[in-house]
């Protein structure tokens, strides 16, 4: 499924510069405990490969892909035929 990545509290291990956005391939390991005392970042995550490398906010990266958690990431649009390139339409 294709996400986008919201913006979470800077600081946190959560935190990426801009939006980035990608596609969820897995399962990640739950957060039981929150992530900085955020209790709104606890829970499932799931491992998402980025559409493009994506860096965090302090300069770490590039990474191809994180796991994030669930309450960070929102639905793409479905895409369209007007989406998709003059080839595969």
């Amino acid at each position: 499924m294709q996400v986008h990545v919201v913006e979470s509290s800077p600081g946190t291990s959560d935190h990426w510069a801009g939006e980035p956005s990608g596609v969820i391939v897995s399962l990640g390991d739950s957060r039981p405990d929150g992530v900085v005392g955020i209790p709104r970042l606890k829970g499932q995550v799931w491992k998402v490969v980025f559409d493009e490398p994506q860096y965090r906010p302090d300069g770490t990266g590039p990474l191809a892909s994180a796991e994030i958690p669930a309450s960070l990431l929102v639905a793409a649009p479905l895409a369209t035929g007007d989406d998709l390139p003059y080839e595969l339409r």
